[in-house]
């Protein structure tokens, strides 16, 4: 068991380090290669998407990369990036679902199908995203990514509530062919995820405020006596261990530490009502930030302790849950592959127009962005991860779709997400230029 184990994370660790090459060396975001890697050694035999230890990391990769989203923001610049990206989600919404549903309907003429795959290419990967927009710089790059963030997390939440309310019907309307599903029954299955959600946003809005009334956190500063205390211990067991210069500040580590300890909290909070994991992660990530820290400890311990969870993130968990995504691509037959290609590059590129038209007319036209904001953003939205493998395993276990279909969408998605590092830098560049041009 240790040595399957060991050779798993020898091949995960093999694809992180060639993809981190392949990304210096092309100058690609190297998440498309975390894809390309998984397709490769799933369809090598060298790695399984059914591996438990894979399971576990890719779960961890999540909570970390939308902890880490957490705190690379702010409340205030949250709520700005809500309020001038909610009708950016609320149009990626509509318009996808809309065309995926009669696309789907008009190859199957399935309607349970139908809305099964119109329900999972309709939430954004904000993971995708911003792992691309990490790579790139541009001067607009601060203003525009909150938007992103909060429009692509507004579409996320949508989709998990809209999930919760269909996912019931299409299991009864499967159920039962011969009797239709009345209003109340709709309003009644509609009760427990709008319930669950304001119950979860209600249990944050508080630890939110206990966070900013009287500042909990202060356990993580150099002074407080928590802290002081757990640093001596652990120094006085170390020096005579001999192991103090090895393990370097101890508070850093702490911080570290309770840090995700609280991501954690977060993540608990959010499964117990029902909720993704990865929303209570982001947000106690908005609630834990430099805020809570006196100016002389922000430059020091919690800068240093965000820098290490950015390396934990960014190079080590949030890879390996993209190499599980490329896991899913398992092509079992020639055939096969050809029969799903075609119908998945019909269904990515239908998605790929609505999804841009959406976003991006809105953003011009709704949000009074200029045109190469409005492009930038249309294209940043094209991603399909985290909730979308949520919605269609969903699917799956209950039986609503085939593993055909789950293939059908995992290769669709995955079309999706190779063409958001090429355009998403074609579009930076673009955008460069223009601001340069506009200052001249």
């Amino acid at each position: 068991m240790e040595l399957e184990t060991t050779r798993i994370f020898l091949y995960l660790l093999i694809i992180i380090l060639g993809s981190l090459w392949a990304s210096k060396k092309t100058g690609i975001a190297d998440v498309l290669f975390y894809l390309i890697g998984g397709f490769i050694v799933v369809n090598l035999n060298l790695l399984s998407p059914e591996s438990q230890a894979i399971e576990i990391f890719a779960f961890i990769g999540v909570l970390f990369l939308f902890f880490y989203l957490g705190l690379e923001e702010n409340l205030q610049g949250f709520t700005e990036g809500i309020k001038k990206g909610w009708k950016i989600a609320i149009a990626g919404v509509i318009l996808p679902f809309t065309l995926i549903y009669f696309t789907e309907y008009a190859l199957s003429h399935n309607v349970i199908k139908s809305i099964v795959f119109a329900m999972a290419f309709t939430p954004t990967s904000i993971g995708i995203a911003f792992l691309t927009l990490n790579t790139l710089s541009f001067s607009a790059k601060a203003k525009l990514q909150p938007i992103i963030v909060a429009a692509a997390l507004t579409d996320d939440v949508l989709s998990l509530i809209l999930w919760g309310v269909l996912g019931g019907i299409l299991v009864s309307m499967q159920a039962s062919t011969s009797t239709g599903i009345t209003l109340d029954a709709v309003a009644a299955l509609a009760l427990t995820p709008l319930s669950n959600f304001f119950l979860f946003s209600g249990v944050m809005s508080i630890i939110a405020y206990i966070f900013f009334q009287f500042h909990p956190t202060a356990s993580l500063q150099k002074n407080s006596m928590l802290l002081s205390f757990i640093s001596k211990t652990k120094n006085s067991i170390y020096a005579r261990a001999g192991a103090s210069v090895f393990l370097g500040r101890q508070e850093i580590n702490v911080a570290i530490v309770i840090m995700i300890f609280l991501a954690f909290v977060g993540a608990y909070i959010a499964e117990y009502f029902a909720t993704s994991v990865a929303l209570g992660a982001y947000f106690m990530g908005l609630i834990i930030n430099e805020e809570h820290f006196s100016k002389q400890h922000r430059d020091t311990l919690f800068h240093d302790a965000i820098e290490k969870l950015r390396f934990l993130t960014l190079y080590f968990f949030a890879p390996i849950f993209f190499i599980s995504i490329g896991l899913q691509m398992k092509i079992e037959s020639l055939s096969l592959l050809l029969t799903v290609l075609s119908s998945a590059l019909f269904l990515a590129a239908v998605l790929f127009i609505a999804q841009f038209f959406a976003a991006s007319l809105t953003a011009r036209y709704i949000n009074a962005l200029p045109w190469r904001s409005a492009i930038l953003i249309g294209i940043a939205m094209q991603g399909r991860a985290e909730v979308t493998f949520l919605v269609a395993m969903a699917a799956l276990s209950m039986k609503l779709i085939t593993s055909a279909d789950l293939l059908l969408i995992s290769i669709s998605a995955f079309i999706l997400n190779l063409s958001v590092p090429f355009l998403l830098k074609m579009a930076a560049n673009y955008h460069e230029k223009q601001d340069h041009s506009e200052m001249i």
